[in-house]
């Protein structure tokens, strides 16, 4: 019940908002954002960005700086064909 409420409270403050490590705006719907939201340490996920119209890969890091915690996303392209179009 605790972290359902720390999600709701994230996904109110970030709107479904992520911004990667280099500092580009990506949007998710909530229902992708909580499977984000949930992701463990260095493991990575495909999501539809509805900023960018296209599929993206998030990897979720966590960083430790003088006992501080950090979380960052790594967003790539996914760069995998789509299998709706075809090849002649």
């Amino acid at each position: 019940m605790i972290l359902e409420t720390f999600f709701s409270l994230a996904l109110f403050i970030s709107g479904g908002h992520i911004v990667s490590t280099n500092f580009n705006l990506h949007h998710y719907s909530d229902d992708d954002y909580n499977d984000i939201f949930y992701l463990k340490h260095y493991k990575s996920i495909t999501k539809h960005c509805e900023r960018h119209s296209e599929l993206e890969n998030i990897q979720k890091k966590t960083t430790y700086h003088n006992d501080e915690s950090r979380t960052i996303y790594k967003v790539t392209k996914n760069e995998e064909k789509d299998s709706s179009v075809k090849t002649s």
